[in-house]
């Protein structure tokens, strides 16, 4: 599915300075890095960010998420490297529910869990 068809509705957004270069729809930590593996995210950005920049990140709401293998409606979504999202496990720290599925490398829309 598209990107170009995607609604969220954000409903809070902070401000962190990026530490480095974000690209839209990715988990961004709280230093302002995009997620590794497995990490627990602040927030996700809405558009592309330049290192240094003030970062608005959506934290609490529905949001769009890039991600790096297919995710089915209704999983619970952590991170993947370079701030994409996957599929969680059992032990995995939950960043969102997917409310809809995509494939591998498409883009989700997840409602974020804070």
């Amino acid at each position: 599915m598209s990107i170009t068809n995607k609604t969220y509705q954000p409903v809070q957004a902070i401000t962190v300075v990026a530490a480095e270069n974000l690209p839209q729809f990715r988990f961004v930590s709280h230093d302002g890095t995009l997620c590794g593996d497995e990490t627990r995210a602040l927030g996700v950005t809405e558009i592309d960010w330049v290192s240094g920049e003030a970062v608005s990140l959506i934290t609490l709401g529905t949001i769009i998420i890039e991600s790096s293998e297919a995710i089915a409606a209704g999983a619970d979504v952590t991170s993947a490297a370079d701030g994409k999202a996957k599929t969680a496990t059992s032990t995995d720290p939950v960043n969102g529910r997917a409310i809809e599925g995509c494939g591998s490398g498409g883009f989700a829309r997840i409602k974020l869990v804070p």
